[in-house]
C-alpha cells in the first residue's frame, strides 16, 4: 500500500537524519545503479534487488504489527474491567503445522502491550507425535514476557491424520501445562458444516454427538479442575538459551540463491535441527532474541545463524564467553551488520576472537564428508550437505575436518577463550553428527539433563509450583510402554499414588505421569 511505502521512507529519513549519502553507503545502493538521489525518487520497495533494503522494509512491516496491536490494546484498556486482561493469538512459521520462528511478526516486540502472550500450536499427531512443536512454541511464548502463557488454539480432531490416538489429547493437555501454559483452548467446539474448514474437525463431529475425543476433553477439564491448584503458574528454569532473530531469518530466507544456505535449508531448519536435539535429550531451554536475553542467566547459549547483528551484541557474546560462559555458534553467525552489510573483517569477524578460527571461503559440499578428528563423531553419519565453511584454526581445536577436496580445512571447532568455551559448527551436517556435537557441548558446559536419566521418546519437564514444590511431568511419546526408576519420593498426582525413591514408574503408550516431589 502507498501509505506503508510512504511511512517506510519517512522512517529511513528520520533514522539517517535526512542524510542520503550515508543511507546509500550503508545500504550499498550505488551497486547496479540503485542509488537514491532525492527522497522523492525513493523507489517502491516491492521487488527490490537490494538485501539490505528488503530486510529493513520487512523490519518496518513487523513494527506496524506492533503499532496496530498497541492501538487495539489501548482501545480495549479504555473499556475492560479491572479483572479482565488483553492477549493475542501469535502463530509460527507454518509448514502444514507450526514449525519455526514467525518471519512476519517479531513476537518479542509485538507482545509488549499485552498482559499475556497467547499462541496457537498445531503439530503432527498419531504415530508422528513427538511433542517437539508444543515445546518450542511454549519456550518462545514463556520467554517473551518471562511468564506463563495461554494456548488459544490447538487441534481437537482436526484432519484424519491428526485425529489423536486414545490418550494423546489428554497427554498433550498436560504437555502444554508442562511447557508453561496456564490455559488450553481447542479449535474448535464443533465441526462446521460448510466452507473452507469443514473437515478441520473440532471436539464434536458434525453430528454434535459425544465421541472419544470429546470424552477425553471432558476428562481433561475434570482433572484440570482437580489439579490446577498445584499446576497453575509453574515456574520454569533453564540453563540453556537459544538466541533467535527476525532480521537474520529474513536475510537468509531470501529467494536469491546468493543469500540462501541451500534450496532445502533455511533459518528455521537450522534452528529446529538444534532445538529438537536439545529437546530429545531432555535439556530445558529458553528462547530469546539479542535484545531480550540476559546472557549471564545461562550456562550455555546457542546462536543459530545470527547472520545480522550489530557489533554490541557480538562483543557481548565474546565477553560472556571470556567470563566463563559457553556458546555454540553456527555457520553464518556474525557475517553482516544491522543493515545486512557484510563485514570486511576476516570472517566470522567480531566473534572470531572467541571462536579461535576463521574462514576465507565457503563452498557447496558437493559430496564432501566429514573426518572425525577426536572420536566425538564415531559411528555417526559423516555426510554433509548444502553448506561448508573452510575453517582455519587460530588456536581452536579442530573436532571435525573435511576429508576429500577440502581436507586441510576444519568444519567444526572448539576453543577455550578466557574462562569459557566456544564451539563453531561450520557446515550443515547429518542429524547424528548434530546429536554427537550437542551431547559433547552439554557435557563440556556442565549442563545437567533430566534427573530421570532418560531421552526421547520419554520426555521429562520439571518446574516449581506456587507452593515451592518440584513438579515432574513424564511423557511417553511412543506406542511402546516403558518403565523407569523415580529418583525422588513423592505423589503421582493424576492417580494419587505414593511413590518411593527408586520405585518403578510405568508409562503406557502415549501416557503422562505427574509427580510432586516430597524430597
Amino acid at each position: 500500500a502507498s501509505h506503508v511505502q510512504a511511512g517506510f521512507v519517512e522512517e529511513i529519513k528520520e533514522k539517517f537524519s535526512g542524510d542520503l549519502d550515508t543511507f546509500n553507503k550503508e545500504f550499498g545502493l550505488d551497486y547496479w545503479s540503485n542509488r537514491i538521489n532525492t527522497w522523492e525518487d525513493f523507489p517502491n520497495v516491492n521487488g527490490t534487488i537490494n538485501g539490505s533494503l528488503a530486510g529493513e522494509f520487512a523490519k518496518y512491516q513487523r513494527s506496524l504489527v506492533k503499532e496496530y496491536l498497541s492501538w487495539q490494546v489501548d482501545l480495549v484498556n479504555e473499556y475492560k474491567k479491572d479483572f479482565q486482561f488483553v492477549t493475542h493469538n501469535f502463530d509460527f512459521e507454518w509448514r502444514d503445522y507450526s514449525y519455526g520462528i514467525q518471519p512476519d511478526v517479531n513476537h518479542f516486540e509485538a507482545a509488549e502491550p499485552l498482559d499475556f502472550v497467547g499462541i496457537d500450536v498445531y503439530h503432527p499427531s498419531q504415530s508422528q507425535l513427538t511433542g517437539t512443536e508444543n515445546s518450542f512454541a511454549g519456550d518462545v511464548a514463556r520467554s517473551i514476557k518471562h511468564q506463563n502463557y495461554l494456548v488459544l488454539e490447538t487441534q481437537a480432531q482436526a484432519f484424519k491424520s491428526w485425529t489423536p490416538f486414545p490418550g494423546q489429547l489428554y497427554q498433550l493437555a498436560f504437555n502444554h501445562i508442562a511447557n508453561g501454559a496456564n490455559m488450553i483452548e481447542y479449535w474448535h467446539w464443533h465441526s462446521i458444516h460448510n466452507s473452507f474448514e469443514t473437515y478441520w474437525k473440532g471436539l464434536l463431529s458434525h453430528d454434535f454427538e459425544p465421541n472419544p475425543v470429546y470424552e477425553e476433553a471432558q476428562k481433561v477439564g475434570h482433572d484440570f479442575e482437580r489439579l490446577s491448584d498445584k499446576l497453575v503458574n509453574l515456574n520454569h528454569a533453564a540453563d540453556v538459551a537459544f538466541v533467535v532473530d527476525n532480521e537474520s531469518l529474513t536475510a537468509t530466507s531470501s529467494d536469491w540463491i546468493e543469500f540462501a544456505i541451500g534450496k532445502d535449508v533455511n533459518y528455521n531448519d537450522v534452528f529446529r535441527r538444534l532445538y529438537d536435539t536439545f529437546y530429545k535429550l531432555n535439556v530445558r531451554t529458553d528462547i530469546l532474541n539479542p535484545k531480550t536475553i540476559n546472557l549471564s542467566d545461562y550456562a550455555l547459549v546457542v546462536v543459530p545463524m545470527l547472520y545480522v547483528s550489530d557489533e554490541t551484541f557480538l562483543k557481548a557474546l565474546n565477553q560472556y564467553i571470556h567470563d566463563g560462559g559457553n556458546v555454540l555458534f553456527t555457520f553464518k553467525d556474525g557475517v553482516t551488520d544491522e543493515h545486512v552489510k557484510v563485514r570486511t573483517d576476516i570472517q566470522p569477524a567480531i566473534i572470531r576472537e572467541a571462536i579461535g578460527a576463521h574462514y576465507h571461503m565457503f563452498v557447496d559440499p558437493n559430496g564432501e564428508t566429514l573426518e572425525d578428528q577426536t572420536g566425538i563423531f564415531e559411528d555417526t553419519d559423516l555426510h554433509i550437505s548444502e553448506w561448508a565453511e573452510l575453517l582455519e584454526s587460530d588456536g581452536a581445536t579442530i573436532l571435525a575436518s573435511y576429508n576429500h577436496h577440502w581436507k586441510k580445512f576444519g568444519a567444526i571447532t572448539e576453543n577455550k577463550y578466557g574462562n569459557g568455551m566456544a564451539w563453531y559448527l561450520g557446515a550443515w551436517p547429518s542429524q547424528s553428527v548434530t546429536n554427537a556435537l550437542v551431547k559433547h557441548v552439554i557435557n563440556q558446559s556442565g549442563i545437567s539433563q533430566s534427573d530421570y536419566d532418560v531421552t526421547f521418546p520419554v520426555i521429562v519437564k520439571s518446574a516449581k509450583n506456587e507452593y515451592g514444590a518440584n513438579i515432574d511431568f513424564l511423557f511417553n511419546f511412543s506406542d511402546t510402554s516403558t518403565s523407569l526408576a523415580t529418583p525422588f519420593s513423592g505423589m503421582e498426582l493424576i492417580k494419587q499414588e505414593h511413590m518411593t525413591q527408586g520405585s518403578q514408574v510405568t508409562l503406557q503408550s502415549w501416557d503422562v505421569k505427574i509427580i510432586e516431589r516430597s524430597n
